[in-house]
């Protein structure tokens, strides 16, 4: 599609019954027939009641259609008038040309054009002149009562000819004010002028709920005073509800009894099915699918489904609604790149428009929902049920309550992942590995940028994974990880690769491989899934499926050493997957892409490594080295074990640097602060004496050590410090932790 022309819905309404798609026209004749055919001289007021957005100009022109329409001989049944009282700013204004353009008609059209009330009885003009006396009497006598004269008597009003009937009348207003006489004689007068005349009127005003709060209690002053007057009838159309307040707010009185005394028939629009209203939706999807030149093999059918029954169904209930959503959606895939999954561009559209809270949650907790490395070692196993009641917790301070039980079951449907932790299983719904969809890590970014983000242009991708040379390659990741753009020209990579030759997939491999560790943004703290090295892990992980274990392990090997061992660390979260992967259920998500004898190899390199760096420093005072050690334990328990005890019984700093590497830590769905610590006292035990660690830090406290270390080091210690005191407490928050360190710190002050 060119997005250059794209095409957005307007609000406008129907006009004809061809374009009527909901089946209204019935309705709207139904009501026509009753305004024309109402038996008796009387006047009938009818109020067409519905909210904003569901419809209501649509069928009142349908019923003018219908009242239009001529009969056999050629004759219309009605007249038909609309009155558009919005056009004028104030009360008096409105009153003031309301009688002005009767006078106008009256007297002639100044400006060659018959306004509202010159069209109502322009046609009485020419067959009862009498009529229009009776008529000019009465509106004197109510400009008066209304206090409209003022309005009249100055200067006239802003862009409002006053023609010569409205300059005579002014002129009688001001001289004669109190020699107006009663307004019920001359009511009384002009209806008996029109029992004589021949023909009914219809007047239709519509959107008077849009009005001010005076001028709507103008409009049903004024159709109050003429409702009773013979041949006319009204159709008002307005929400109810808006309708009733305004006159409850500027009459200090109960607004539904006032509407009662004026609406003789109330009609309430009916309500669109919900059948009627998903047939006209889908069929508007289904044109914006094809228009952006989506194949029907890019849809996967068993999530659409899923979709459609959790974000479309019952979701919307006005024409206006599906309109703004549709335009919604048009826009945000002229801006997302065309590989993003049309059913999950749908779904984002619909909680954009519903609950932009949730979204906006959504796009920064992207470890939760995906399930990345770094939230898979970190995740705190909890019965479904607990993670559920957690889950609706967190997002009923998001969203509105009436819909927060569907916002988590929105959440679950986009993140197969965290239906299956919370028990949702029901709302997991794909029948494919899709490489593109919202729920995987590799492609989650794509639907919160804007094309390609930070200016980087798809073309430039397109140049990247196509060059000769890996070196080429090489030399662009160096370039976007000194710029500070590293992330997102992987994730742009990452989304082009599927289309890869296998010759051009191992190229693009090697480079990416021997890219590790060339970003500034190294960071594996728990959660750091926003790292440029594990975007590259993954981006890795998707060719080395493409290519299958025994190539992946092979470029892997000669990757490492043509880096001269620098990729070994950065790639210590990926042989952790890889190792438990091994370990897995046939069931189990997790896929081993390696051979095992690359799995073993690689990783007993790692343990080497961490040995020789393991004698020069304290490797647990090292974000960098965190992985590193979770490897080392599980490949080499043994060493393991003799490094933690030579470390944490060496000194106070060094028990705290410990105790911080092995706690548990829990964190806040929300903003994702540590909210507690978990420690395992047992395995705590077996690296360092409980009994002793209280001496370690108090030690280390006296000689200032202690506080030279990390605060996240610190507050663990206080932490266990707090639990140690209750052998059968293992837990401690982290509010409590922090009052336990701050008095420490008093303490250190006062010594």
């Amino acid at each position: 599609m060119d997005k250059s022309n794209l095409s957005l819905a307007t609000d406008t309404p129907i006009k004809a019954r061809e374009q009527d798609l909901i089946g209204r026209t019935p309705f709207a004749e139904r009501l026509a027939d009753i305004l024309k055919s109402a038996a008796g001289p009387e006047s009938l007021v009818i109020g067409l009641y519905g909210p904003w957005g569901s419809g209501k100009t649509s069928v009142i022109n349908l019923v003018e259609n219908a009242l239009s329409r001529k009969d056999d001989d050629g004759k219309a049944g009605v007249s038909v008038v609309r009155f558009e009282p919005w056009n004028y700013l104030t009360s008096e204004q409105l009153l003031a040309q309301f009688l002005k353009e009767v006078g106008s008609a009256l007297d002639k059209d100044v400006h060659g054009r018959r306004t509202l009330f010159g069209k109502l009885f322009g046609k009485l003009c020419g067959k009862r002149p009498e009529v229009l006396n009776a008529f000019a009497a009465y509106s004197e006598a109510l400009l008066i009562t209304a206090g409209a004269a003022a309005s009249l008597a100055g200067a006239p009003l802003a862009g409002v000819a006053v023609p010569a009937f409205g300059k005579r009348l002014a002129s009688r207003l001001r001289k004669s004010a109190e020699r107006a006489g009663s307004v019920s004689s001359k009511k009384q007068r002009l209806e008996e002028e029109l029992l004589k005349f021949d023909g009914r009127v219809v007047v239709i005003i519509d959107d008077i709920d849009r009005l001010p709060n005076d001028q709507v209690r103008m409009v049903f002053q004024l159709v109050a005073s003429l409702a009773k007057l013979p041949k006319i009838n009204y159709l008002l159309s307005f929400d109810e509800e808006v309708v009733t307040r305004a006159l409850s707010e500027v009459q200090n009185c109960d607004g539904a009894e006032y509407l009662e005394k004026v609406v003789q028939v109330p009609v309430h629009l009916p309500s669109i099915s919900s059948g009627d209203l998903e047939r006209v939706l889908l069929k508007d999807i289904n044109a914006i699918f094809k228009s952006f030149a989506y194949r029907l093999e890019d849809l996967d059918d068993k999530r659409w489904n899923g979709v459609r029954l959790t974000f479309l169904n019952n979701r919307f209930f006005t024409i206006r609604e599906v309109r703004r959503f549709t335009n919604a959606l048009k826009a945000k895939l002229s801006i997302l790149p065309r590989f993003c999954c049309f059913e999950d561009v749908v779904a984002l559209a619909v909680l954009e428009l519903k609950v932009p809270k949730l979204v906006d949650w959504i796009r920064v907790h992207k470890d939760l929902l995906c399930g990345t490395i770094g939230s898979s070692l970190y995740m705190n196993n909890m019965d479904p049920k607990d993670n559920l009641a957690n889950l609706e917790e967190l997002i009923s301070r998001i969203v509105p309550r009436s819909e927060a039980k569907w916002a988590v079951e929105a959440v679950c449907r986009l993140f197969p992942r965290v239906a299956n932790k919370t028990g949702m299983s029901h709302c997991v719904s794909y029948s494919r590995e899709s490489l593109n969809a919202i729920w995987r890590a590799d492609s989650f970014d794509q639907y919160f940028h804007s094309n390609m983000p930070d200016g980087i242009d798809i073309h430039e991708v397109q140049d990247a994974l196509n060059v000769s040379e890996g070196g080429v390659l090489l030399e662009d990741l160096q370039r976007h990880a000194e710029a500070g753009s590293m992330i997102d020209f992987v994730s742009a990579m990452r989304a082009r690769v599927s289309t890869l030759e296998e010759d051009r997939a191992e190229v693009v491999t090697r480079a990416c491989l021997l890219a590790l560790g060339l970003s500034e943004e190294k960071s594996y703290a728990p959660l750091a899934s926003t790292s440029a090295d594990l975007e590259l892990i993954r981006l890795i992980e998707l060719l080395f499926k493409r290519l299958g274990p025994a190539k992946s392990g092979e470029i892997l090997r000669a990757s490492v050493d043509e880096s001269e061992g620098r990729v070994i660390y950065p790639l210590v979260p990926f042989l952790i997957y890889q190792l438990d992967s091994m370990n897995a259920t046939e069931n189990s998500d997790c896929k081993t892409l390696l051979p095992e004898g690359s799995i073993f190899e690689l990783s007993d390199a790692v343990c080497a490594k961490v040995g020789e760096d393991a004698a020069a420093r304290n490797l647990f005072l090292d974000d960098e080295y965190h992985y590193a050690l979770i490897l080392l334990k599980k490949r080499k328990p043994n060493e393991f074990m003799a490094y933690a005890k030579r470390v944490a019984n060496a000194d106070g700093a060094g028990c705290a640097s410990f105790l911080s590497f092995g706690t548990g830590r829990y964190t806040s769905l929300d903003s994702g602060e540590v909210t507690s610590f978990l420690f395992d006292k047992t395995g705590v035990a077996e690296v360092v004496e409980l009994a002793k660690i209280d001496g370690l830090l108090t030690a280390a406290r006296a000689d200032g050590s202690f506080f030279e270390l990390p605060e996240d080091c610190q507050l663990v210690a206080a932490a266990f410090c707090v639990a140690n005191e209750d052998d059968a407490r293992n837990e401690v928050s982290a509010e409590e932790a922090g009052r336990f360190l701050a008095r420490w710190r008093r303490n250190a002050r006062r010594a």
